[in-house]
């Protein structure tokens, strides 16, 4: 008997769907055949195709987002956080980024999602800045801006090479920085 999905076997699935297909393959009856489950399984754990929107930015701010920030609370060295940030947001899959980044092109309560979750990012990053160079918040913020378009464009524009290209760009861009504020 096949496996019964879960919400967050609906949500996992339709992030990779996401990832993969794009916005398209988030309509109900594609999901549903796609994940060979039944248009009653869906609608058991969601309301609608909103609520599944909902859910899914819900989701995808809980495992891409949230967990990066809890991680590198637990590291005390600004030189290592910024290290650590860097290993984390080179590893996360471009292809699910640019997805979200799709979607969010097309509808307006998932650009708003997004919206919210680029604010935490860069605002996470601008007090990184402050704090480790010493630097008025408005110059971090500045930074933390230019250095998260960096990483949005990355995935954009490197998306088959991003996990290789990506950790080059940001050693660089960090290495750039220690230089012109720590020395």
């Amino acid at each position: 008997m096949a496996k019964r999905f879960k919400k967050s076997d609906w949500l996992a699935f339709g992030l990779g769907e996401l990832a993969s297909k794009g916005p398209e393959a988030l309509r109900v009856k594609e999901l549903c055949t796609a994940a060979d489950k039944t248009v009653g399984s869906f609608y058991h754990h969601f309301e609608d195709q909103a609520a599944f929107i909902d859910a899914l930015m819900e989701y995808w701010h809980e495992t891409f987002t949230q967990p990066v920030i809890n991680a590198l609370e637990e590291v005390d060295d600004a030189q290592e956080r910024a290290q650590e940030l860097s290993d984390l947001a080179t590893k996360l899959d471009p292809s699910i980024e640019v997805g979200i980044r799709h979607l969010a092109s097309q509808n307006a309560q998932v650009q708003q999602a997004v919206e919210r979750v680029d604010r935490q990012r860069i605002d996470y990053v601008t007090h990184m800045y402050a704090t480790r160079f010493e630097i008025e918040a408005d110059k971090a913020s500045l930074l933390a801006q230019l250095e998260y378009a960096a990483f949005v464009g990355a995935q954009h524009v490197f998306k088959e090479h991003y996990t290789t290209v990506g950790p080059k760009l940001s050693d660089l861009l960090q290495s750039a920085l220690e230089a012109k504020f720590l020395d």
